[in-house]
Formats: structure tokens, C-alpha cells, sequence
């Protein structure tokens, strides 16, 4: 587990909530976090809408690093977390209009948040020296919860509830915080796990 894909996880939870947080701040009073949606921020009708965007384009290009670098995970699962990262990065060069919505962005920011969402139950191992984030129970549940957080933000969103924003960052957040916990505990994996384990579950 190299170093920088430590740093990589932690960096992408700084750019997403620390994006959050400075966007909303310069957002009139009429924006609430609440019901309105992150995209909102790194849209073109947004107030420094640019603060957003590289919060965007940092998180999803550091998850692309993690997921290269989390070589004691079972490749798919890898591949699907770099899936993610790239979906997100991407969906910052299509931004939210002024007025409506835009169909490339909505499509690129639900893949991203699926494939985020899914990425740990296809990166477990069945190795009893695999670290604890990486065995089935641990990754199963973190994918359970983060679908109930994405069924629920969907729910929101096509119902047009008053709750699709805090939705969002509960999915949002819970998302950028199992990269962290997967790559702090697969950092303190045993170094012969490391050498010789297959890139297959079993």
C-alpha cells in the first residue's frame, strides 16, 4: 500500500467537503444546503463557481490515484473506484447551466456516485491475512450503506423533495470516507500478503 495513495484518499476528502464548505459560503442567501445540490455550486449560474470545480477535479482525479494504489484490493473492485474518480472529475467540464439541467452532467455525476457506491463489494479478498476493510463482511456493508444513502438521494431527486441536498452529502461524504479508512488499515497489512496475494477473491 504506497504512501501516496494514502495521502491520495485523505486529499480527496479535503477537496470534496473543503469545496463544500468554501463554495456554499459564497453562495447568496437563497442557496440552501439543505435542498439545493452540490452541483449547484460548480454550476455556471454559482458564485465562484470555479472553487467547486477544482474540488471536483481534485477529489476524482485523487480517486483515480487510490485506486491504482490499492494493490491489496481485488483488481475490479480497483477498477471500479478509478471508474468513479474519473466520472467525477469528468462531470466538472459539463456543468450545470444557469437555467434547466444538463442531461451530460446529471449522467456523468449519478454513474460516478454509483460506481463509488459499489466499488468495495467487488474488492474483497477471502484471505484471512487480507486486512479487515477488505474482507466481505466489512466491504459488503460499506456498499449496503452507501446504495440505502443513494436510494435515498435518487428518491429525493426524482420526487423534487426539499431534502435532496443533504441527501446528497450524507452519499457524498460517506463515499469519500471508506477510501480513507480502506487505505490506513490495508497500509498495516502484513508486507508477505502484500508480495504474493492474486488478483482474484479466493
Amino acid at each position: 500500500m504506497p504512501w501516496w495513495a494514502v495521502i491520495s484518499a485523505i486529499l480527496a476528502t479535503i477537496f470534496l467537503l473543503g469545496g463544500l464548505v468554501l463554495a456554499t459560503a459564497r453562495q447568496s442567501a437563497s442557496y440552501n444546503s439543505v435542498r439545493d445540490t452540490i452541483s449547484y455550486l460548480g454550476g455556471v449560474g454559482a458564485t465562484d463557481r470555479w472553487i467547486m470545480v477544482i474540488g471536483l477535479i481534485g477529489m476524482g482525479s485523487c480517486y483515480i490515484l487510490v485506486g491504482i494504489g490499492l494493490r491489496p484490493a481485488f483488481i475490479m473492485g480497483r477498477v471500479a473506484l478509478v471508474i468513479g474518480g474519473t466520472l467525477s472529475l469528468a462531470s466538472a467540464f459539463f456543468p450545470q447551466p444557469a437555467v434547466g439541467n444538463s442531461a451530460i452532467h446529471g449522467v456523468l455525476a449519478g454513474a460516478g456516485f454509483v460506481a463509488l457506491a459499489v466499488w468495495p463489494a467487488f474488492a474483497f479478498r477471502m484471505e484471512p491475512e487480507a486486512p479487515w476493510s477488505l474482507r466481505p463482511t466489512a466491504s459488503l456493508a460499506a456498499t449496503g450503506v452507501m446504495i440505502a444513502l443513494l436510494f435515498w438521494f435518487a428518491t429525493e431527486l426524482f420526487n423534487r423533495g426539499d431534502q435532496i441536498g443533504l441527501t446528497e452529502r450524507f452519499l457524498a461524504a460517506a463515499e469519500s470516507l471508506w477510501p480513507v479508512i480502506v487505505v490506513i488499515n490495508a497500509r498495516q497489512i502484513k508486507p508477505a500478503f502484500a508480495e504474493v496475494v492474486p488478483d482474484k477473491p479466493g
